[in-house]
């Protein structure tokens, strides 16, 4: 038997005062702990203060006998154990205890003090099951309202998922209108002048936005990811500007960026989204007594130990390491390997859905890096990212007005949102090319199957009212096969880029397009590229 199990609290019950005591001595001496009392009403006091953790109950007692006893706590006795002894108890008494929810019922005179040792510990085993059943009860209990939880929670995603992608279709069609416009008025005056200085800003303000519905695409995973080379100092150094006048005054930035870091093969949202998941993080675990946020970025030719790269069949000569330490109040140890699954967060519902760091670690791994963290205590905590670095130039986008390709082909333009369908005609007509725009996609199916020979480039949306731009392009085709088609669209749950080239459809762009984009696009596809 355990020490557990002996050191258990005995209440022992007998008007028979040698009974009582000779019981007591000998539960003693098996290592069990004991107080008495002599009737009923005593017995009740001393279970209510004492709280032990099992009775031996006498049947026939003054004042108030043992049924009575059995009566009062009957409640209790699902998982508190009662074992009656009694030496003048009849058949019948026994069946009413047993019914009243006595545990065990035994016949003085006790000849063998280890028969009631083995009723009591059959007892105690029989407690720990009901606690061990109450505990997974509980457990089960919450999983079902963490799943349920996160059920509902998956479900809201899902609903703002749709709704992002609305809100960015619409989006999409102001953000081209303005960028078309203000490029049309910058190629109209001096580009040294102060008014075509500030159309530039315009324009990368308008490249800003634009990145921004990307991330909420890609937060709604219904974006498509632009695989490129990416210089991370650039975006750690635009990210920690802005994390600076975002952090409180008691939480101080340091940085430590090697800004001739080689390029790596990413999506450059999805970088600025792991900066600011990590950064939050840090932030968060920092908010009540402050401290420091450091982070770095250095290119090594070896990985640290530690980390575990997905198999290469030729390993790559130079890595990055990306590191984001913190002075907060660490993460417990039995939560590092957990830290990265879904929905897993210690912080309360306000403060995080637990899928910021799993989502982190989905985008390193699908770019061949590693995460790694580690916390020592109330020590702050350190991740640590490798990425795979890559030899490739990196361009950057100049506001200068730029030359672009011209034609004087006849193109037809569908978009129902009118003000974005005139800039588009504006713009392919001041390229030289003959323009004609439809915000009626019906109407403009009709005028194509009226001359299919006539037109040598067809421009159109995807959602448009009546007749979406999947219909058009199927019955244009069908009347034409080999006209080309570009779609052009701010967002779409229903059709992607590989759906598109599938449909016949020579090239598929997001909008908002700027104007040099446009002519680039236009003429690839006219010359059949």
């Amino acid at each position: 038997m355990t020490s557990e199990i002996k050191n258990k609290l005995i209440l022992v019950v007998d008007d028979d005062v040698l009974m009582q005591k000779s019981l007591a001595m000998l539960l003693r001496n098996l290592g069990y702990r004991v107080i008495t009392a002599g009737n009923g009403k005593e017995c009740l006091q001393m279970y209510r203060e004492k709280n032990p953790d099992l009775m031996l109950l006498d049947l026939r007692m003054p004042e108030m006998d043992g049924i009575d006893v059995l009566e009062e706590i009957r409640e209790d006795l699902e998982e508190f154990p009662v074992i009656i002894i009694s030496g003048a108890g009849t058949l019948a008494d026994a069946i009413k205890t047993l019914k009243l929810g006595a545990w065990d019922y035994m016949i003085k005179p006790i000849k063998d003090v280890f028969v009631l040792d083995l009723a009591m510990q059959r007892a105690f085993e029989r407690t720990s099951l009901i606690e061990e059943n109450k505990r997974y009860q509980n457990y089960l209990e919450e999983e079902i309202k963490k799943r349920t939880a996160e059920l509902h929670h998956a479900q809201k995603m899902e609903a703002i998922g749709t709704l992002a992608g609305g809100i960015a279709h619409d989006f999409n069609n102001i953000l081209a209108i303005i960028t078309g416009y203000t490029e049309m008025a910058r190629d109209e005056i001096p580009p040294e002048s102060q008014a075509g200085k500030d159309l530039n800003h315009v324009i990368k303000a308008c490249g800003r936005a634009s990145d921004l519905i990307k991330q909420i695409l890609t937060f709604s995973r219904q974006g498509e990811q632009e695989i490129q080379p990416v210089r991370i100092q650039y975006l750690l150094k635009e990210a920690i500007k802005l994390l600076k006048a975002s952090f409180p005054a008691t939480i101080e930035i340091r940085e430590s960026i090697d800004t001739n870091c080689s390029p790596i093969l990413a999506d450059p949202s999805q970088i600025r989204q792991i900066i600011m998941n990590l950064a939050t993080n840090a932030k968060q675990a920092m908010d009540e007594k402050g401290g420091t946020l450091t982070i770095s970025l250095a290119e090594t030719d070896k990985p640290p130990e530690g980390f575990h790269l997905k198999s290469y069949k030729v390993l790559p000569s130079r890595f990055l390491l990306l590191t984001f330490a913190d002075t907060g109040h660490g993460i417990a140890r039995q939560d590092l390997q957990r830290i990265f699954e879904p929905f897993f967060t210690t912080k309360s519902v306000s403060e995080g859905t637990g899928l910021g760091l799993s989502v982190v670690h989905g985008i390193v791994k699908n770019l061949k890096g590693d995460i790694r963290v580690e916390s020592a205590g109330e020590a702050g905590a350190r991740f640590q990212l490798i990425f795979p670095t890559v030899n490739a130039e990196v361009t950057s986008f100049k506001f200068d007005s730029v030359s672009v390709p011209r034609g004087s082909e006849r193109i037809m333009v569908i978009d129902d949102e009118d003000e974005l369908r005139r800039l588009l005609e504006r713009m392919l007509s001041n390229m030289g090319y003959q323009v004609q725009s439809y915000t009626d996609s019906a109407e403009a199916l009709k005028e194509f199957l009226a001359d299919p020979a006539g037109w040598d480039l067809v421009l159109t949306d995807m959602n448009m009212p009546k007749l979406t731009g999947k219909e058009l392009v199927r019955k244009i085709l069908a009347a034409r096969g080999d006209i080309p088609i570009i779609m052009c669209t701010g967002f779409s749950e229903i059709m992607d880029r590989k759906e598109a080239l599938s449909l016949g459809v020579r090239e598929y762009v997001m909008k908002p397009v700027v104007k040099h984009e446009l002519a680039e696009i236009v003429r690839k596809v006219l010359d059949g590229g």
